[in-house]
């Protein structure tokens, strides 16, 4: 884990009332992932409540399995009920782990650029889904 550096960060979008927290590490092992899941538990009490949230992880270049299964915990927290949890991910990181956990990719949708994501939700929002 590096020292000192943020590896997780909220950013609370007011306009489009979506949540969006970036993965500021290029590789995770289960001792990032556990902590990313630490940071954002600690500090999501003081942003306002959000309607949908993306998780940003375009940094990562390797993950481990063990922090998979951490990261997709914490995903489902931050979802909030039937709110929307969007995955940014580069088209790399996607191919390894759709081999790995296929089954992942029938709950999240997926998406490489952050206005993609947002129009995203703004199309399913105005679906009333």
């Amino acid at each position: 884990m590096p020292g000192g550096k943020e590896l997780f960060v909220l950013e609370y979008n007011q306009k489009d009332d979506i949540m969006v927290g970036r993965v500021e590490c290029v590789n995770v092992d289960r001792a990032e992932a556990d902590a990313i899941y630490d940071q954002y538990v600690g500090r999501v009490k003081e942003y306002p409540n959000y309607r949908d949230f993306i998780l940003d992880v375009q940094k990562i270049e390797s993950v481990t399995d063990p922090a998979i299964g951490v990261l997709m915990k914490g995903l489902e927290l931050m979802k909030k009920g039937s709110s929307y949890a969007i995955l940014l991910m580069t088209e790399a990181l996607l191919q390894d782990i759709m081999l790995r956990h296929p089954e992942m990719f029938d709950f999240y949708a997926v998406f490489h650029t952050l206005d993609d994501a947002v129009a995203y939700i703004h199309k399913r929002r105005a679906e009333g889904k």
